[in-house]
């Protein structure tokens, strides 16, 4: 029997990050840039790195590349994808002569593995996350070498704050005959028992594996080791006054508190591991700097049980829910982060809202986009816009989001993107432009490539071409004397000598920000039901709301009056 703890006194620390989230933000990342790793560190290079946590949106991540090189976080979710086979490239390596002491990676480029990834997308948002929990808990070093320093005894956690075991000696005696995805899997068992968002006790969960489950770790009978000789319970286990210290020694097999020492220490590592990583718990520790043998003991005091993690396990997962609204705003739900729906989605709008973060279900908003739709209809020709909206919705359309939709479609011809050609306009045939043609469009209007090779050619032949490089806002301005279809600079200057009168209109937005995840989610979520349109900032727990939709927000908290009480400052 677990015993309750209350954290108030205690230094809390929940995960923030979507791990799915991040790892599809990392392969759209690979898959569309030609990423080279290091030579002689095999990492990812610093730009890119940068690149990548601008991606995910996360200005910690940022920094720390900018001025480390690279962000553990990345670096895990770089690993986690080669784990799970979404990516391939070199991690052996290549001596370059006889007196290299470290392997070289020469033209080492991160691919991705399209079957694979194509297969993982096919899962479902909570398929997907228990395949990233089944990597996890069969992980191993991808070295021979150090593979079995692969645990939590060794590596510290890429979101935690406690320190490791030293790996001295880890190569023989005990330690490479533990079976750790075994054990982790036992212990994700136990926490599936734990009563969610309740803050329980370390103490009291080492105490009761301790009286019911002494042997999870290691057996009762200590295994031989590789070489055949017997091995010691503790034996690869030292203490010392000090990190890293000479003076270490091993904890006494019969030590009274020996369970508290091992075990005890790697199940404080364990939390603040897999299960802090995905999110399945929070946790609290002691503020108070540690005093005692190192490594820390006692220093992660309390966890919580996060409700994502009993959903996750049941198997009780509800499928993705998707709005649309008559604003246009999209707004998606599910339990997990839903990859493929947000892909198609996004190709038809912008995001206008910061997905929730914490552990309460994915909350995104996308706006449709006229410009969008059509391209995206030009990229899929056979693409049915609103049949694929309301199929993903479960219901039709609003009327007026319909009819725009179908008036979009029909303007996909317009947006034609050619990457890499020119336009050649003439009054006269060139002949000599015709290897370089495409596409005649008019007889006076054509469409080339190798528009440097051409432009020599027609210089060569003292045609005196004039190359033009129009703006993204908008065209450069011609000469009066052109013959073109393009606007002539007298045009510009009449559109600057009338003002454009415009008309702006004027909305008044009110903030409403939150003490707790809980509360803000609640509402989130409620708000969403009601398809009352928001903006949420989940760094800050704050909801926007335009001030007409007042009487929707008042709605929304009336109704979570049997849960929540809010009383607005």
């Amino acid at each position: 029997m677990l015993t309750s703890l209350d954290p108030k006194k205690l230094r809390t620390f929940s995960n923030d990050r979507d791990l799915l989230r991040d790892l599809f933000t990392y392969l759209d990342y690979v898959g569309e840039t030609n990423v080279k790793r290091m030579t002689r560190t095999n990492q990812i290079p610093r730009p890119d790195s940068v690149r990548i946590a601008k991606l995910m949106g996360d200005s910690e991540l940022v920094n720390v590349s900018k001025e480390t090189g690279g962000a553990q976080w990345i670096d895990f979710i770089d690993d986690l994808a080669l784990s799970l086979g979404l990516v391939d490239y070199d991690v052996k390596g290549t001596y370059r002569g006889y007196t290299s002491s470290e392997p070289s990676f020469i033209e080492n480029f991160i691919t991705v593995n399209k079957p694979d990834l194509g297969k993982f997308l096919k899962l479902s948002p909570a398929g997907q996350e228990k395949k990233i929990l089944d990597a996890l808990i069969q992980a191993k070093s991808h070295s021979e070498y150090d593979g079995y320093r692969k645990n939590e005894f060794y590596e510290t956690s890429i979101l935690g704050a406690l320190d490791s075991f030293g790996a001295w000696g880890s190569g023989t005696g005990l330690m490479p005959t533990l079976k750790f995805p075994d054990i982790r899997q036992f212990l994700l068992d136990v926490l599936k028992t734990c009563p969610p968002n309740q803050w329980l006790s370390v103490e009291s969960l080492v105490a009761y594996l301790k009286a019911e489950h002494p042997y999870f770790l290691i057996p009762k009978n200590p295994p031989k080791d590789k070489w055949e000789k017997a091995t010691t319970r503790y034996g690869n286990f030292y203490e010392s006054k000090e990190q890293w210290s000479h003076n270490e020694k091993p904890i006494p097999d019969d030590d009274p508190d020996g369970f508290e020492r091992v075990e005890g220490r790697y199940v404080e590592r364990f939390l603040e591991n897999i299960p802090l990583t995905m999110r399945f718990v929070d946790v609290a520790y002691n503020p108070a700097p540690y005093k005692g043998l190192m490594p820390s003991r006692g220093m992660l005091k309390a966890f919580r049980v996060n409700e994502r993690f009993p959903r996750l396990m049941s198997g009780a997962e509800s499928q993705p829910r998707l709005t649309v609204q008559p604003n246009f705003d999209v707004v998606i739900e599910s339990d997990f982060y839903p990859a493929q729906i947000i892909q198609q989605v996004s190709a038809l709008g912008e995001q206008v809202s910061s997905p929730n973060s914490g552990h309460a279900a994915y909350v995104g908003i996308f706006q449709l986009k006229k410009t969008f739709v059509a391209a995206e209809q030009v990229r899929q020709p056979d693409l049915d816009v609103i049949a694929m909206l309301e199929k993903l919705g479960g219901r039709s359309l609003p009327p007026n989001v319909k009819v725009e939709l179908e008036e979009w479609a029909g303007h996909a011809d317009q947006f034609t993107l050619y990457e890499g050609f020119a336009l050649l306009e003439s009054v006269n045939e060139i002949p000599e432009a015709d290897k370089f043609t495409a596409e005649r469009i008019t007889p006076t209007l054509r469409l080339i490539r190798g528009n440097d090779g051409l432009f020599s050619t027609l210089k060569i032949n003292a045609y005196a071409p004039l190359r033009i490089q129009h703006p993204t806002g908008g065209f450069a301005p011609l000469a009066e004397s052109a013959i073109s279809l393009f606007p002539k600079e007298s045009a510009q200057e009449k559109t600057h000598r009338k003002p454009k009168q415009v008309k702006v209109s004027r909305s008044v937005s009110v903030r409403y920000q939150f003490p707790d995840e809980e509360s803000f989610t609640s509402v989130q979520k409620m708000l969403a039901e009601l398809r009352c349109p928001f903006q949420a900032d989940s760094k800050i727990r704050a909801i926007q709301i335009q001030q007409k939709e007042q009487a929707r927000f008042d709605e929304a908290v009336l109704k979570l009056r049997d849960t929540l009480i809010i009383e607005i400052e």
